[in-house]
């Protein structure tokens, strides 16, 4: 799977990769990352390439990505240009990005929200290999609600 996930600094970006890679990894996938995130700390862009279980680099050139993680509107043609022929595009509308940090009192936990969403759209992980990641990591009761609400 060729996967990019694309955010600003201090949406979680890099966080939500590396929980991503720990669910390949422990499904003894291999994985493969490249990120870019320049001038991040002062809002800037955050761009996530991975490949996962396919590759020899964590590249993903554009017209290439089976699935794009968007997490900030700003970079949604950006993000268009990734996708291949078939490719997915998720993503929060403002309305979910709001009652998440209403419920949960940080924006933060909206990666957990929409690592259920992922875990929806493709075939190799599933609900459990997400979980066990989760469960694992700092506010995982909060993690673990929000990523249920982004199952569905």
């Amino acid at each position: 799977m060729k996967l990019v996930i694309i955010g600003v600094g201090g949406m979680g970006a890099i966080s939500l990769s590396k929980t991503i890679a720990q669910m390949a990894i422990n499904k003894n996938l291999s994985v493969k990352s490249s990120e870019i995130h320049g001038i991040a700390k002062k809002g800037g862009l955050v761009e996530v390439q991975m490949k996962i279980d396919e590759g020899l680099s964590g590249v993903v050139l554009q017209k290439e990505a089976d699935i794009v993680i968007l997490l900030e509107d700003l970079y949604f043609q950006y993000a268009k240009a990734f996708l291949n022929k078939n490719g997915i595009l998720i993503t929060l509308t403002k309305e979910e990005k709001e009652s998440i940090k209403k419920e949960f009192g940080d924006i933060k936990f909206a990666n957990s929200f929409i690592l259920g969403r992922f875990i929806k759209k493709q075939s190799i992980f599933d609900k459990l290999d997400a979980v066990e990641v989760l469960k694992n990591i700092k506010f995982s009761e909060k993690n673990l609600k929000a990523f249920e609400r982004g199952i569905g």
